[in-house]
């Protein structure tokens, strides 16, 4: 391999990895509920590249100000508390 060729190969390598870190991209949501009131809350965000840990972050920290009021993620609603919501018709549909 020529010195030619070998500064164009691994710059196309370099270009190739750069593009491949910048297109990773995140949609982080997470909905909660209050199973006294029945009340919801969504956390979402989305990012691309270093964005990603960006968007972990907001979600998170949306999510535990709800849970710190008492709210729950709807996948670990216990199941009494989820009949408790159904009887009463105030779980968000779909869920």
């Amino acid at each position: 391999m020529t010195t030619r060729n070998f500064i164009r190969a691994t710059g196309l390598t370099s270009s190739l990895g750069i593009f491949l870190a910048l297109a990773a991209c995140s949609s982080q949501s997470i909905t909660l509920i209050d199973p006294q009131s029945g009340a919801t809350a969504e956390c979402s965000a989305s990012g691309f590249a270093v964005g990603v840990s960006v968007a972990d972050g907001i979600v998170g920290g949306c999510s535990r100000v709800y849970e710190d009021r008492g709210y729950v993620p709807l996948d670990r609603l216990q199941p009494d508390a989820r009949a408790s919501l159904e009887r009463r018709g105030l779980l968000p549909k779909n869920h």
